[in-house]
């Protein structure tokens, strides 16, 4: 996360918002027919109960097959695609990028079996080196060179090539042909019904970008995705992380109730704890962040990114709500709420777009609010009742981000009444969020609850601890 805030801040500065505007809108597409491309066969190899060789190969062969062809379906309507957003220069780019599915398509099973052996290293290692070497070398080797938008396409073709082909290597026994129909049938069966929800949820995240691209143009969408790229960077860091490492662990408990809603509950109340402190400080301090990271052309990103940043919490906490229910095999209860997600995406987006980024980012937030509470009932549904444990952990923490935040506005407004410059407001902010977080915990551990003891601990024996060895060591 650090180091992709680092390579957006970067690229921002080299690159232009049509620049970003263009990329966003053929991602869009690609994104989508990812899907299609992959049909849930990753997570249906996570989730199986009685995984065999005959399953992998069969995933392989499949999703090799439909990598090609949704592959050349892309380019083939690549036209039309530009002519529906009005972009004539997407139709090269929307070309060129449909060779990421033959590529993808080959390494979905070797992605899948590392995450059900929970060989998060070898994931996160693959990870951070394409995108070191897709963004942070081509990328932006490119941009400084003056390809646009291409810095953009050729960052993303090179990082993908570079992961898939880790995978391979790290997963060679993934690589094998069958079309056993038995097996086709038991992975399609979970594939089929996952995603049909991934279709909707990858609907209503990006529904809104559709709006902005079709309805207010390019620019305003390289406006847009920034701001929504910044409300990203901690979701990514709270939720998908969290949902990542939760989905094939309820999956191998999945039996047993208990085990998932004291899972379920400690982990939406931690990252209760961590989103809803951070969230105000993101409202706070947007002006400054935004001049600071990515300068004064990128202003018109502040408010669409202000209204975002106050739905962290929830589009954060709903990440748990979704692993739960690919986990227990929920994916049709599933899916047909991501489907009133999407509608209410594009309703709120297209509604608000009469009153530019802002109104669309309001109508998003009340979709997003609305999603939340669809997903927690569906959890309630599977695992118990869980309303009031979720509301008495949510008042404690909203109490500790009033509080902290409080401290946070009166010092902001008092440095730019004065005129400071907006990286000291910036850094000031900050240092006074700290502070007064551990000033409450000092005052009152019984606010942060369980979970506050429970993140102690980890600090303690995942950092401190080490650290400490380390030091003694040298």
């Amino acid at each position: 996360m650090v180091l992709r805030m680092l390579v957006m801040i970067i690229l921002a500065r080299l690159l232009n918002p049509t620049d970003f505007g263009v990329a966003g809108a053929a991602l869009i597409v690609i994104g989508l027919a990812e899907i299609f491309g992959q049909l849930g066969i990753g997570p249906a190899i996570v989730q199986s109960r009685a995984l065999t060789s005959r399953h992998v190969k069969v995933g392989f062969t499949l999703s090799t097959m439909i990598g090609i062809a949704v592959g050349a379906l892309i380019a083939l309507f690549a036209p039309l695609i530009a002519e529906f957003f009005r972009m004539p220069e997407l139709k090269p780019v929307v070309r060129t990028l449909s060779l990421l599915f033959l590529i993808t398509g080959l390494s979905v099973v070797s992605e899948a079996q590392l995450q059900r052996e929970f060989q998060y290293k070898a994931l996160a290692v693959s990870q951070v080196a394409s995108f070191i070497f897709g963004y942070g070398v081509v990328g932006i080797g490119l941009a400084w060179s003056g390809w646009g938008v291409w810095a953009l396409v050729y960052a993303n073709i090179a990082g993908t090539v570079l992961y898939s082909l880790t995978l391979l290597i790290i997963k060679r026994k993934s690589i094998g042909f069958s079309l056993a129909h038995e097996e086709i049938r038991q992975l399609m069966d979970f594939g089929a019904g996952f995603s049909l929800a991934r279709i909707a949820n990858y609907g209503a995240t990006q529904a809104d970008n559709v709006v902005v691209g079709r309805w207010l143009g390019a620019e305003a969408l390289g406006f847009y995705g920034r701001a929504y790229g910044l409300l990203m960077v901690p979701t990514s860091l709270f939720g998908k992380v969290a949902d990542n490492v939760l989905f094939p662990a309820m999956a191998f408990i999945q039996d047993n109730k208990d085990q998932l809603r004291f899972a379920y509950l400690k982990i939406v109340a931690f990252i209760f704890m961590l989103t809803l402190p951070v969230s105000g400080l993101l409202i706070l301090l947007t002006p400054e962040l935004i001049v600071v990271l990515f300068g004064k052309k990128w202003l018109a990103v502040i408010l669409p990114a202000q209204i975002l940043a106050g739905t962290l919490v929830f589009r954060t906490a709903y990440k748990i709500s979704d692993s739960l229910a690919r986990a227990t095999g929920a994916v049709y209860r599933r899916a047909w709420r991501q489907w009133v997600y999407v509608a209410a995406v594009f309703g709120g987006a297209w509604i608000g777009h009469f009153w530019g980024l802002g109104g669309v980012a309001y109508g998003v937030s009340c979709a997003i609010l609305l999603n939340f509470l669809l997903m927690f009932h569906l959890s309630t549904s599977l695992i118990g009742n869980m309303w009031m444990a979720l509301f008495r952990s949510f008042l404690r923490h909203a109490m500790v981000a009033i509080l902290a935040n409080s401290i946070v506005f009166g010092l902001i407004v008092m440095l730019r009444l004065f005129k400071f410059d907006p990286l000291v407001i910036l850094i000031g902010g900050g240092c006074a969020f700290l502070l007064a977080i551990l000033a409450l915990w000092h005052i009152s551990r019984g606010l942060f609850g369980n979970e506050g003891e429970w993140a102690l601990s980890i600090i303690k024996s995942k950092v401190v601890g080490p650290i400490i060895n380390a030091a003694r060591t040298v």
